[in-house]
């Protein structure tokens, strides 16, 4: 006997079907195609409030002092405390399956085959609700790493910033023009890494694009660096053919102490057009923090070394517990479709401020 959309619907959110898409934590970094780095350095943290104060406690060592075998221990305070306010952001959006779409989901029905029906449902609510918010998550995670700020914009003219901490050095413009033959981007990224390294940081990610990859490869300073560009009698830097190659480049990061080059050029859709999630023009320095977290992923666990906080993930509207919600509903007016609405609350929290480090305007 055929189902009955309507009927498959009600199941499909009965039997937490639509609750399990919704709440899936490994939804935060994407899929195969489509990997989201930005959730390897704030992952998301449910939070049983929508507005609180981050305390946070960092633990660091402090050298013991020297003693007498019957002497006293000599007591130490050693542990770097601080808060800031946090206040979670609003997100939604609504999407219909019509035409096309639905009429395939008739057919799935009249041929009895209803595990394909809700596997095509599932799918359809995943890319087009669930990842909607999962990305917008990872738009407003490289804002606040890159630009220390996040912008909040929706209908009826809704605009707001949220401004993070920007202590002073750690978001700089490049010193030259990394295209230029003239200029060594080298130099750039040598006191990036002076810099923190200064403030007891290691960089331990190079974070950036194929555009700043490409000028990286065709500056001549660098290509003597990876030994494709050569020197001629009087000392003046030759252009050699070709460009010099990532492999090669990071090879010359490794030999000075260095973390290879990430390139992430991922794009996300607007109604208007496209945007990326990290610009074009800028190269992201991450550091070791010391801040481990584990993600809970049902069946198995994913580990994060050295993230600089987490984006949390509030209460929705309407809800009891933290996470995404997704409500679908089945109309059988003309023209007959379902229609989906997802919503959530969150907002990157950066614990790490001095951990990062951005060289912007490269060109």
């Amino acid at each position: 006997m055929a189902f009955d959309l309507g009927t498959l619907l009600n199941e499909m959110a009965n039997d937490t079907t639509v609750e399990t898409v919704a709440r899936n934590p490994a939804a935060q970094f994407g899929r195969r195609t489509r990997r989201y780095v930005g959730a390897e350095l704030l992952p998301e943290i449910t939070q049983t409030e929508n507005a609180y104060r981050e305390e946070f406690v960092r633990y660091r060592t402090v050298v013991a002092n020297d003693g007498t075998r019957y002497s006293p221990v000599q007591k130490k305070a050693g542990d770097l405390i601080g808060s800031f306010l946090v206040e979670l952001a609003h997100s939604d959006i609504g999407r219909e399956l019509s035409g096309r779409q639905y009429d395939n989901l008739l057919r799935y029905l009249q041929t009895n085959a209803s595990m394909e029906a809700v596997a095509s449902i599932t799918n359809w609510l995943d890319t087009t609700v669930n990842l909607a918010l999962v990305e917008n998550n990872e738009r407003m995670r490289w804002e606040a790493i890159v630009a220390a700020s996040v912008a909040l914009r929706g209908a009826n003219e809704y605009a707001e910033t949220v401004a993070y901490s920007n202590p002073t050095g750690h978001r700089v413009s490049a010193g030259g023009t990394w295209s230029s033959d003239a200029y060594d981007p080298f130099d750039d990224i040598a006191a990036m890494v002076d810099f923190l390294k200064g403030k007891g940081y290691m960089v331990n990610r190079i974070i950036t694009s194929q555009s700043v990859v490409s000028i990286l490869s065709a500056n001549d300073n660098m290509k003597t660096r990876v030994g494709v560009a050569v020197v001629n009698a009087s000392g003046q830097i030759t252009s050699a053919a070709g460009r010099a190659s990532l492999d090669a480049m990071n090879g010359a990061l490794s030999r000075d102490g260095l973390p290879t080059l990430e390139t992430y050029d991922l794009l996300y859709r607007t109604s208007t057009g496209t945007a990326r999630f990290l610009p074009s023009s800028v190269m992201v320095f991450a550091c070791t923090s010391g801040r481990d977290d584990i993600i809970d992923l049902g069946d198995d666990e994913r580990v994060l070394y050295d993230t600089l906080g987490y984006t949390g993930v509030g209460v929705p509207a309407g809800q009891a517990t933290p996470g995404r919600v997704i409500r679908m509903e089945h109309f059988s007016n003309k023209p007959p479709r379902i229609e989906a609405e997802g919503w959530q609350v969150s907002l990157p929290v950066i614990t790490e401020p001095e951990a990062i480090g951005v060289i912007n305007t490269i060109a």
